[in-house]
């Protein structure tokens, strides 16, 4: 019998999944490329600003604050929930989709 990943694994494999495809998936518009390798959405924050998706870490930043980080820490800030609690739940934070569409892939996929 195969062991279930821990909390920790799988916030760790839903990190490491593609941001700019999981933003298009919840629908922002944007995601302009731009040749430095960067996806650039409108803020999905109240803030004005942008969020950016760096295509080598795979990983986003706003140009408006501190935060920053993988798929799931963008979930936990656009959504104000706890890791644990969108761990458990995945198909109301569209990340099932999100990993149908990413496979096992990690990293950036665009």
């Amino acid at each position: 019998m195969e062991k279930k990943p821990t909390m920790k694994e799988q916030a760790a494999m839903v990190n490491n999944l593609c941001v700019k495809t999981y933003m298009d998936i919840l629908g922002y518009p944007g995601g302009i490329v731009e040749r430095h390798g960067l996806a650039i959405f409108n803020s999905p924050f109240d803030e004005a600003g942008r969020l950016y998706v760096d295509k080598q870490t795979n990983k986003f930043r706003l140009s408006h604050g501190r935060l920053k980080g993988g798929v799931l820490n963008l979930a936990c800030a656009i959504f104000k929930e706890s890791k644990s609690k969108i761990l458990r739940n995945i198909v109301l934070y569209r990340i099932d989709l999100l990993i149908s569409k990413c496979g096992s892939r990690s990293g950036a996929i665009w």
